[in-house]
């Protein structure tokens, strides 16, 4: 069975995007999608000041997150020693990957998700493995952004896979990137596959993403958790408790401050009650959710 609870490090970087990706019109459209030297050295430095003050905690995190587009490519070896030396799964937004071969410039939004070899003092495998998940559609800002660059403008490569992870321990979760959270189809895909979501964002409009989350703990009945960055702060955590009070796990608010937080999640009776086995202290499941009715659309012209 999974465990009771699933322990969550939720890391705030403070990276500015104005700062981090600048259109010198130079026409060399690779440095323009790439972080700058300033901002890339800052990223490194926060990173590495968090991991550090979370390695201090008593009790590690299960998963750590970061943001999306928070971590330099250069970076990854890093973040995968630090997920074995933790003995924790680091999911972190990486920096654009620019993509060769295509016929234009273009490039792609990834995450990336470390699972090492080790869990808390347990071996789950012989090797440590690194699994890619790609952002699918670019917010509307983020596109105009890219296609503006000097030199004719930026492509964005979506890629459409949806992953949900499985831990016998950690229950399943599933991540997405920033956009991709408002995307109907995908949400569609989670229900009743997962007890957590996880979501990578650089989003200025947190009010919505807040409201988002709250409803989508109760229609697909599981954890919702976003990482935001902290120069627009709006990191959340909701659960589908029964008492209003204890739906907000965690939120924290407030611009340009950067964080390192760990929160505590139901995961074993969330589980359970998805099985129909039933607790008191969470909400009822959505219409639908192990019965699903075959609706009929009907059209009337008025």
């Amino acid at each position: 069975m999974v465990n009771e609870r699933l322990h969550i490090g939720i890391i705030q970087t403070s990276l500015q995007a104005d700062a981090a990706w600048i259109d010198d019109k130079s026409g060399n459209w690779e440095r323009c999608v790439r972080m700058s030297e300033i901002e890339e050295r800052r990223a490194k430095r926060e990173i590495r000041h968090f991991l550090a003050s979370l390695r201090g905690l008593d009790r590690l995190p299960d998963i750590i997150l970061l943001p999306e587009l928070s971590v330099p490519l250069g970076f990854e070896p890093m973040l995968r020693r630090a997920a074995e030396n933790l003995e924790t799964i680091i999911v972190a937004g990486l920096d654009y990957r620019i993509e060769t071969g295509e016929s234009k410039p273009t490039v792609s939004n990834e995450a990336i998700v470390i699972v090492p070899r080790r869990l808390r003092r347990q071996q789950i495998a012989r090797h440590t493995t690194v699994r890619r998940v790609g952002k699918t559609y670019p917010a509307p800002a983020e596109k105009v952004k890219l296609e503006s660059i000097t030199g004719g403008g930026v492509a964005f490569l979506p890629h459409p896979t949806v992953w949900v992870f499985e831990s016998p321990d950690l229950g399943k979760f599933a991540v997405a990137i920033c956009y991709d959270f408002m995307d109907l189809d995908r949400i569609v895909m989670y229900r009743s596959k997962i007890q957590t979501l996880l979501i990578l964002a650089y989003n200025r409009d947190t009010t919505s993403f807040d409201h988002l989350a709250e409803a989508l703990s109760r229609m697909l009945f599981c954890n919702v958790v976003i990482c935001n960055c902290g120069q627009f702060g709006g990191s959340l955590a909701v659960s589908p408790y029964q008492e209003p009070y204890r739906r907000l796990i965690y939120r924290h608010a407030g611009q340009g401050l950067s964080n390192a937080q760990v929160i505590q999640l139901p995961l074993e009776i969330l589980a359970l009650h998805q099985q129909g086995i039933l607790h008191k202290d969470m909400k009822s499941l959505p219409p639908g959710y192990d019965d699903v009715a075959e609706l009929d659309m009907k059209n009337a012209v008025l």
